[in-house]
């Protein structure tokens, strides 16, 4: 038992031991790549272009969240909303005052009943 353990022991440290030779390589690879980077050279205008770019989708964006609601859309509902407005301003002023209070005072019992019942 103990020659197998220890076997085990082995491998697993030998695994191990692998594993982090393989790990330190690709590491040191990386470290030596990032070594070879240099500075790039770009045209004095990119970042005017760049920002011109940008600011030109944000207005395409902005064109067409309201591109269904056209001026002939703005004027029918203009005209839609104003006649509405005419026709309950119109309906306001030939109800007058006393049938208000009188249609007021039938929903809520508030009436005289001037008809006399079979009871009374």
């Amino acid at each position: 038992m103990n020659t197998s353990t220890s076997f085990f022991e082995y491998l697993h440290l030998n695994i191990k031991e692998t594993k982090n030779i393989n790990m330190n390589k690709k590491v040191q690879e990386v470290l030596d790549s990032a070594e070879s980077i240099g500075s790039v050279k770009a045209s004095p205008f990119f970042k005017e272009g760049v920002m011109r770019q940008i600011h030109n989708v944000s207005n395409e964006k902005e064109l067409v969240l309201w591109s269904w609601f056209t001026p002939k859309l703005q004027l029918v509902t203009l005209t839609c909303v104003i006649v509405l407005n005419i026709v309950a301003y119109t309906k306001l002023k030939e109800i007058t005052y006393n049938e208000n209070v009188n249609s007021f005072a039938e929903s809520y019992g508030l009436l005289e009943n001037n008809e006399s019942s079979i009871l009374n």
